[in-house]
Protein backbone atom coordinates (compact mmCIF):
# COMPACT_ATOMS: atom_id res chain seq x y z
CA UNK A 1 0.00 0.00 0.00
CA UNK A 2 2.84 2.30 0.76
CA UNK A 3 4.22 1.93 -2.02
CA UNK A 4 1.03 3.63 -3.93
CA UNK A 5 1.15 6.48 -1.76
CA UNK A 6 4.57 7.10 -3.00
CA UNK A 7 3.57 6.79 -6.30
CA UNK A 8 0.28 9.21 -6.01
CA UNK A 9 2.21 11.99 -3.96
CA UNK A 10 5.18 12.01 -6.33
CA UNK A 11 2.77 12.14 -9.38
CA UNK A 12 0.44 14.84 -7.77
CA UNK A 13 3.54 17.25 -8.18
CA UNK A 14 3.86 19.49 -10.67
CA UNK A 15 5.32 22.98 -11.00
CA UNK A 16 2.00 24.31 -11.81
CA UNK A 17 0.10 23.12 -9.15
CA UNK A 18 2.80 23.75 -6.33
CA UNK A 19 1.13 26.34 -4.55
CA UNK A 20 -1.79 26.42 -2.03
CA UNK A 21 -2.39 29.46 -1.69
CA UNK A 22 -5.22 31.96 -3.56
CA UNK A 23 -4.39 34.14 -6.37
CA UNK A 24 -5.15 36.80 -4.28
CA UNK A 25 -2.73 36.41 -1.84
CA UNK A 26 -0.10 38.93 -1.90
CA UNK A 27 3.73 38.04 -1.88
CA UNK A 28 3.42 34.78 -4.53
CA UNK A 29 5.67 35.02 -6.97
CA UNK A 30 5.17 35.60 -10.85
CA UNK A 31 6.60 35.21 -13.91
CA UNK A 32 5.96 37.41 -16.84
CA UNK A 33 5.82 36.53 -20.73
CA UNK A 34 7.71 38.50 -23.24
CA UNK A 35 4.44 40.42 -23.39
CA UNK A 36 4.64 41.44 -19.79
CA UNK A 37 1.57 39.12 -19.36
CA UNK A 38 2.32 37.23 -15.45
CA UNK A 39 1.37 33.76 -14.14
CA UNK A 40 1.61 32.71 -10.70
CA UNK A 41 4.89 30.69 -9.99
CA UNK A 42 5.31 29.58 -6.85
CA UNK A 43 8.97 27.58 -7.46
CA UNK A 44 10.92 30.13 -9.51
CA UNK A 45 13.84 28.21 -10.85
CA UNK A 46 16.89 30.00 -12.59
CA UNK A 47 16.74 30.57 -16.25
CA UNK A 48 13.18 29.92 -16.46
CA UNK A 49 10.71 31.91 -18.55
CA UNK A 50 6.96 31.61 -20.22
CA UNK A 51 5.03 31.98 -23.12
CA UNK A 52 1.42 32.31 -23.19
CA UNK A 53 -0.90 32.29 -26.03
CA UNK A 54 -3.83 33.59 -24.53
CA UNK A 55 -5.86 36.89 -23.44
CA UNK A 56 -4.07 39.00 -20.69
CA UNK A 57 -6.33 40.96 -18.21
CA UNK A 58 -5.23 43.42 -15.72
CA UNK A 59 -1.53 42.64 -16.52
CA UNK A 60 -2.12 38.46 -15.73
CA UNK A 61 -3.35 35.53 -18.32
CA UNK A 62 -6.69 34.78 -18.02
CA UNK A 63 -8.73 32.72 -20.65
CA UNK A 64 -8.43 29.69 -22.66
CA UNK A 65 -4.71 29.24 -23.93
CA UNK A 66 -1.04 27.45 -24.35
CA UNK A 67 1.10 28.25 -21.15
CA UNK A 68 4.76 26.73 -22.17
CA UNK A 69 7.39 26.85 -19.65
CA UNK A 70 10.99 26.71 -20.39
CA UNK A 71 14.46 26.20 -18.46
CA UNK A 72 17.17 28.06 -20.34
CA UNK A 73 15.22 27.62 -23.19
CA UNK A 74 14.38 24.13 -22.96
CA UNK A 75 10.46 23.52 -23.13
CA UNK A 76 9.87 21.29 -19.84
CA UNK A 77 6.07 21.93 -19.01
CA UNK A 78 2.89 22.57 -21.38
CA UNK A 79 -0.28 23.39 -19.88
CA UNK A 80 -3.04 23.99 -22.46
CA UNK A 81 -6.96 25.40 -20.98
CA UNK A 82 -8.07 27.95 -18.87
CA UNK A 83 -6.37 30.32 -16.70
CA UNK A 84 -7.98 32.74 -14.24
CA UNK A 85 -6.26 35.76 -13.16
CA UNK A 86 -3.05 33.89 -13.40
CA UNK A 87 -3.86 30.85 -12.13
CA UNK A 88 -4.80 27.55 -13.92
CA UNK A 89 -8.00 27.18 -13.05
CA UNK A 90 -11.27 25.39 -15.20
CA UNK A 91 -10.44 22.42 -17.34
CA UNK A 92 -6.82 22.03 -18.63
CA UNK A 93 -4.33 19.44 -19.73
CA UNK A 94 -0.78 19.59 -18.14
CA UNK A 95 2.19 17.78 -19.81
CA UNK A 96 5.70 17.32 -18.53
CA UNK A 97 8.92 16.80 -20.15
CA UNK A 98 9.44 14.01 -18.35
CA UNK A 99 5.74 12.02 -19.36
CA UNK A 100 3.73 13.12 -16.72
CA UNK A 101 0.14 14.14 -18.34
CA UNK A 102 -2.80 15.36 -16.55
CA UNK A 103 -6.14 15.91 -17.91
CA UNK A 104 -8.96 17.40 -15.75
CA UNK A 105 -10.12 20.23 -13.67
CA UNK A 106 -8.11 22.55 -11.84
CA UNK A 107 -8.97 25.38 -9.19
CA UNK A 108 -6.09 27.99 -8.30
CA UNK A 109 -3.21 25.69 -9.87
CA UNK A 110 -4.03 22.71 -8.71
CA UNK A 111 -6.06 19.83 -9.44
CA UNK A 112 -9.55 19.54 -7.71
CA UNK A 113 -12.42 17.90 -9.64
CA UNK A 114 -12.57 14.96 -12.08
CA UNK A 115 -9.16 14.30 -13.60
CA UNK A 116 -6.58 11.50 -14.78
CA UNK A 117 -2.73 11.50 -14.57
CA UNK A 118 -0.79 9.21 -16.64
CA UNK A 119 3.01 8.92 -15.33
CA UNK A 120 5.88 8.18 -16.92
CA UNK A 121 6.03 4.79 -15.33
CA UNK A 122 2.60 3.74 -16.74
CA UNK A 123 0.82 4.02 -13.45
CA UNK A 124 -2.49 5.98 -13.72
CA UNK A 125 -5.00 7.31 -11.37
CA UNK A 126 -8.48 8.40 -12.56
CA UNK A 127 -11.13 10.02 -10.25
CA UNK A 128 -11.54 12.65 -7.80
CA UNK A 129 -9.22 15.18 -6.65
CA UNK A 130 -8.88 17.92 -3.88
CA UNK A 131 -6.43 20.69 -3.69
CA UNK A 132 -3.82 18.66 -5.71
CA UNK A 133 -4.55 15.26 -4.35
CA UNK A 134 -6.63 12.35 -4.76
CA UNK A 135 -9.81 12.81 -2.87
CA UNK A 136 -12.60 10.96 -3.53
CA UNK A 137 -13.62 7.87 -5.67
CA UNK A 138 -11.19 7.04 -7.94
CA UNK A 139 -8.84 4.23 -9.48
CA UNK A 140 -5.28 3.57 -9.51
CA UNK A 141 -3.22 1.23 -11.82
CA UNK A 142 0.20 0.48 -11.39
CA UNK A 143 2.59 -0.47 -14.05
CA UNK A 144 2.09 -4.23 -13.27
CA UNK A 145 -1.49 -4.39 -13.80
CA UNK A 146 -2.80 -4.30 -9.86
CA UNK A 147 -5.65 -2.02 -9.57
CA UNK A 148 -6.89 -0.38 -6.56
CA UNK A 149 -10.31 1.12 -6.73
CA UNK A 150 -11.92 3.15 -3.73
CA UNK A 151 -12.08 6.20 -2.02
CA UNK A 152 -8.94 8.36 -1.22
CA UNK A 153 -8.16 10.84 1.35
CA UNK A 154 -5.53 13.41 1.13
CA UNK A 155 -4.23 11.52 -1.38
CA UNK A 156 -4.11 8.14 0.33
CA UNK A 157 -5.75 5.16 -0.58
CA UNK A 158 -8.84 4.89 2.56
CA UNK A 159 -11.15 1.77 0.91
CA UNK A 160 -12.01 -0.37 -1.57
CA UNK A 161 -14.42 -1.61 -3.74
CA UNK A 162 -11.94 -4.26 -4.86
CA UNK A 163 -8.49 -4.71 -5.36
CA UNK A 164 -7.31 -6.82 -8.27
CA UNK A 165 -5.07 -7.68 -10.60
CA UNK A 166 -5.25 -7.55 -14.75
Amino acid sequence: MSRFKFALTIAAVFLLSAANVHAQDSGTPTIADKNGCKVYNPMPQDGETISWSGQCRNGFADGMGTLDWYIKDQLEERYEGELKMGWADGQGTYVSRNGVRYEGHWKNSLQDGKGKIQNADGSVYDGEWSKGKPNGWGTFRTPSGEVLEGEWENGEFKSESGSRRI
